[in-house]
């Protein structure tokens, strides 16, 4: 079978590309199943993986769900149509909890779960001229894949409502305007600015970095009081670390820190 979900690790960073451009990179539970297992992989080279950039292949994010295996998926019985969507999404749950943050990079269409599955990323840089959407109610369907949850978390409750009620399509810029995405940028531009974000990431510390992703997510969800308790549990964690011992010397010596995830 053709690998519809490509994974390259290098240099600290391993980078998940969808690879179907025939069909703009379309998600059917094959993808997500491929998915799942990538992340298994990069779960399995540990120390050797700092960043996760999320990519689509031929100038598209992901068009979304795919409409082609739809009417057979609509056709399961409730029950079981209930199950499979749940195991599919749990690589939203999983890139979320990755010790390693994770970057997103949208060209052309990141619509329905497409624009899910970037949401579950802790950072998303677009061209000015991609097309983002909540388009679920177009095909008669509500959110999935996190994005109920997501969406009013990254852009307010009533960006959230205006985008999931209306299904209307972004371009980047808008994206960007809304905080809908980190940061929008010229087409030509765009792979350069996410390749020095992504350095300047694996060039930092990977306890920390780890335990800033984790607090942040929870923060989401969790009163101040808990979030102080872990803030100090996690501070604490770091203060053992020799990444912190590294950076301390290296402040006072003036010369940049090399961080070993230690």
């Amino acid at each position: 079978m053709t690998e519809t979900v490509r994974l390259t690790i290098g240099d600290g960073v391993a980078t998940l590309t969808l690879d179907r451009p025939a069909v703009r990179n379309a998600l059917g539970p094959d993808e997500w199943r491929a998915l799942d297992e990538r992340l298994d992989e990069i779960a399995a080279a540990r120390n050797g993986v700092r960043v996760v950039v999320l990519e689509g292949a031929g100038g598209t994010f992901s068009a979304g769900g795919d409409l082609s295996t739809m009417p057979a998926r609509l056709a399961q019985p409730r029950h079981v149509r209930r199950a499979n969507l749940l195991r599919d999404a749990q690589v939203i749950a999983r890139l979320t909890s990755l010790p390693q943050p994770t970057v997103a990079i949208v060209e052309g269409a990141a619509v329905g779960a497409g624009l899910s599955l970037a949401l579950a990323c802790d950072l998303r840089y677009a061209t000015t001229t991609a097309k983002l959407g909540a388009t679920f109610h177009r095909i008669g369907l509500t959110g999935d894949f996190g994005v109920l949850w997501t969406l009013p978390r990254i852009v307010g409750p009533t960006r959230a409502f205006e985008l999931l009620l209306g299904g209307e399509l972004v371009d980047g810029t808008r994206a960007e305007a809304i905080g809908l995405v980190t940061r929008a940028y010229a087409p030509e531009r765009l792979r350069e600015e996410v390749a020095t974000v992504v350095a300047r990431i694996v060039s930092g510390p990977p306890v920390a970095l780890a335990a800033t992703k984790r607090g942040l997510w929870r923060a989401l969800e969790e009163r101040l009081e808990t979030l102080l308790a872990y803030e100090a549990e996690a501070q604490a964690a770091c203060s053992k670390s020799e990444d912190a011992q590294e950076g301390v010397r290296a402040f006072g010596e003036k010369r940049a820190p090399t961080f070993r995830g230690r």
